[in-house]
Order: C-alpha cells, then structure tokens, then sequence
C-alpha cells in the first residue's frame, strides 16, 4: 500500500512539472503567481479590429472629417479622396453618428460612410478607400 501510494505521487509530481514546461513556451511569469500569454493581442495584429468609442465633435460636420478623426492614431489613413470618394468626403455626417461605440474600427469606418459604400483596405500599406456597391450603381443607372 505504501509503495502505490508513493507511485501515485510521484506520478502526479512529473505531470504537474510536464504542465509547467508547456506552460512556459507562450507565457510569461510577471509576478510569483501571474502568468500572462507572451503574443499580441488580436486587435494589435489588426487594427482595424480594434474596439472604439467614438464621440465626435460639432466641429466635425462632413463625413470625410470623421473618417480621417477616426483613423488617427490607428496607423491607417483614408487614401487620398478623388472620383467616388470624392463625393463621400463631402456629403454631411448624420448627427446620430456623433456618439459611436463600442464597435470594431472596421464597423466604425462602415458605419460612418453609409450602406451604399463598401469599405476596403490594403493591409500592405495600411490605406482604406470606400467604392460604392454595386447596388447602388445598378439604383444610378436606373434614374
């Protein structure tokens, strides 16, 4: 009895220690009892998934505006507004917009442009640009 129950405790000791070295290889020990996970988190790898509150000021009153306030500081910047984008940095922002949160960046950005704009990203240069869906196109057409 006395032999198994020295085996049993000896079994337990080498499976703690094999949990401890598995352990190790992504975390980090800051404290005697914390342990925290050595990796980015998900919205630094992207950061367009970040989450934001937004609460925009009167002096911002177009939508282009409050899309280049919303992107300080994200390490994204709206490309240059020219042909469709144009017009999106110059239509009026609605006023429920104002107060904004907590969504993603990304739903932030879709929001603040409107349901006929379809945001898009290059990731290799950190820029955003909105094209217009295609629904709307066939809707311009059709007038």
């Amino acid at each position: 009895m006395q032999i198994r129950r020295k085996l049993v405790l000896l079994a337990l000791l080498c499976s703690s220690t094999a949990v401890q070295a598995e352990q190790r290889e992504n975390q980090v020990r800051t404290d005697r009892y914390t342990l925290v996970t050595a990796e980015a988190r998900a919205d630094q790898k992207s950061p367009l998934k970040s989450i934001v509150n937004l609460s925009l000021g009167k002096d911002v009153s177009m939508v282009g505006d409050a899309l280049r306030e919303v992107l300080k500081g994200s390490g994204y910047r709206w490309q240059s507004p020219d042909g469709q984008d144009q017009l999106l940095n110059t239509l009026p922002l609605p006023s429920v917009i104002r107060e904004l949160g907590p969504v993603t960046l990304n739903d932030a950005l879709q929001t603040i442009a409107g349901e006929a704009w379809q945001l898009r990203s290059d990731t290799l240069h950190r820029v955003i640009w909105f094209d217009v869906k295609e629904t709307q196109h066939s809707l311009s057409l059709q007038e």
